[in-house]
């Protein structure tokens, strides 16, 4: 396969060029081959169990100059290729044989296909340009080192009895529970292994496995409010994930947290200060914070529509490099070399990125000041170097720290808030210990919103609505209150900026990542669909104490419950 792509990649740059139109001045040849196995169970009942293997390459061509070349443009001649399915010029899925000359093949006519199109682009481009006026002039391409890396890393052992054994045991947890209509539970583990050259002459090969285990559980309260949680675990093998008892204790402990969920108060509309706590805090920060510490660079476009569409995808954080944007007693690193924290693994950590650069530790916020932002090969205006980002097809974190000088104990933390409640004179205050992860499937409208208006979550203005799964009230006297069907409102990064305390215990939480750079533009840049996994990111997050958050009920007309219970087998 490596033997295939140098010499394709050498002939290519030697010999590739149309009539007297300009040669390409970079190649890249990005093939990823997944071995993947799933189950997914209902009740105890298995539903589906499914295995796959696949090899995808993805071409990268550019022409012209790092200077101006045809990246970073979206025509209409995209729509006229048939829209999304058009965008995926340069890409193939190849034979899982390695047969040197299918292989040589199969990569001369995608080279073929991008780099046609790689001029039509910059022909475009270059028109489009010359009815703008630009204030300032950022290069397309930055200039990295070579690098050559291999990434060795023992293959996990995938076994389909396994899986399917785990599906079947965490669904059946509900399976006596006549409270909890619908419960689901897939059990994943994927393998996956990248080849890497570029005509610059970096080389890389990277080997990552990644398991996962993701349980839902639905009810709903007398009123019809639905009420729902998840349980998400992430490793490198199905060994690194909890013990199989330890995961049915969780799910067992939420079932009887949805039970109490179903009788507990609601809250109808609340402004005040508010305790993430654990989850709550590390899900919020990856939400809000993680895509505003991205470089996201929006394509130019001669098509009108997309002219507004782009306007909607500005950081917030963009026009801020060297401002505060976070309390002075909170930093944020992203730290790919780190393994591990305080004995639990981080899943983000890599030696090299997909464009082939060596990553490293990259301090975004110190002190509360933003220092720089995650960066791909792609320069954004006060950021024109690779930080080593490129993850999933676009920029992405890896391991995402944040640390709290002058931390508080959790007791203080509660403490703090009564306080607060105090001086704001309220009745009672709001801790929050779940939230819902729209990539586990719990608020998956709010991602098709997000893709539809083109607002980034944590962007300006009064951003989306964020469903809470588990909080409570907390009165002066120390008494809490469970309260259910609740959402954030307007929480947005500027609600970050005046923080009150953080914890100095923080918590470790592995994600699936998806930010606006990852689900619009790496289809625009023709990303492949092996690119456009969501890639696995690492968040250490303390609690967070915010003064001023708005609550509601996320719904005011609710579906009617069934009309009898549901059936429970002896």
């Amino acid at each position: 396969m490596l033997r295939a792509m140098r010499d394709e990649l050498a002939r290519s740059m030697q010999q590739l060029q149309l009539e007297k139109l300009e040669k390409p001045y970079f190649i890249a040849y990005r093939v990823t081959e997944k071995n993947s196995a799933e189950a997914k169970a209902c009740f105890g009942a298995l539903l589906s169990s499914s295995s796959a293997r696949n090899r995808f390459l993805a071409v990268e061509v550019r022409v012209g100059s790092p200077k101006l070349d045809n990246s970073h443009f979206l025509s209409m001649s995209f729509l006229n290729r048939g829209g999304l399915a058009g965008g995926f010029r340069g890409v193939a899925q190849l034979p899982l044989e390695d047969n040197y000359r299918e292989l040589r093949r199969q990569l001369w006519l995608a080279t073929d296909s991008a780099y046609k199109k790689a001029l039509e682009d910059l022909s475009r481009k270059r028109a489009a340009l010359e009815n703008k006026t630009s204030t300032e002039e950022i290069p397309d391409f930055s200039q990295e080192q070579p690098a050559t890396i291999t990434e060795v890393q023992a293959a996990a052992e995938i076994d389909a009895t396994q899986l399917e054994s785990l599906a079947r045991s965490l669904s059946a947890v509900f399976k006596g529970s006549p409270t909890i209509f619908s419960d689901s539970a897939g059990v994943t583990m994927e393998q996956e292994y990248t080849r890497y050259v570029n005509s610059e002459g970096t080389t890389f090969t990277r080997n990552t496995p990644v398991a996962g285990v993701l349980l839902r559980a639905e009810t709903q309260a007398a009123d019809g409010a639905p009420l729902r949680d998840f349980l998400a675990a992430y490793g490198h093998s199905i060994g690194d994930l909890p013990s199989p008892r330890d995961l049915e204790s969780r799910a067992l402990a939420m079932g009887q947290r949805l039970e109490k969920l179903r009788s507990a108060p609601v809250l109808d509309h609340y402004n005040g200060p508010v305790l993430f706590e654990g989850q709550a805090a590390a899900e919020l920060f990856s939400q809000v914070i993680a895509p505003a510490l991205l470089s996201v660079r929006p394509p130019l476009s001669d098509v009108p529509q997309f002219a507004l569409f782009s306007a909607n995808l500005g950081n917030p954080y963009q026009d801020r490099l060297g401002g505060r944007v976070l309390p002075d007693f909170l930093s944020v690193a992203d730290d790919p070399t780190q393994t591990r924290y305080e004995g639990e693994p981080l899943l983000g950590a890599s030696r090299v990125d997909d464009d082939g650069v060596p990553t490293r530790r990259t301090v975004l916020v110190e002190n509360g000041m933003l220092k720089t932002l995650l960066a791909t090969r792609d320069p954004v205006a006060g950021v024109t170097q690779s930080t080593g980002s490129r993850r999933g097809g676009t920029v992405a974190p890896s391991n995402l720290l944040v640390t709290a000088t002058q931390g508080l104990p959790d007791e203080a933390m509660k403490a703090k808030l009564l306080s607060l409640v105090k001086q704001r004179g309220k009745a009672y205050g709001i801790v929050v210990e779940r939230l819902a992860n729209p990539i586990a499937g719990e608020a998956f409208q709010d991602v098709i919103m997000t893709l539809m208006t083109g607002i980034m979550p944590g962007q300006g203005g009064e951003g989306p609505t964020r469903l809470v799964l588990v909080a409570h009230k907390i009165f002066p006297d120390g008494r809490e209150e469970l309260l259910r069907n609740v959402a954030i409102e307007g929480l947005t990064t500027a609600s970050f900026k005046d923080a009150v305390a953080a914890s100095t215990h923080s918590v470790v939480y592995s994600t699936p990542f998806v930010s606006m750079g990852h689900s619009v533009f790496s289809i625009f840049a023709g990303g492949s669909p092996a690119e456009m996994g969501a890639p696995i990111v690492s968040f250490v997050v303390p609690s967070l104490l915010l003064d001023d958050v708005s609550l509601k009920q996320p719904m005011k007309e609710l579906p009617k419950p069934p009309l009898s219970s549901r059936p429970v087998g002896q």
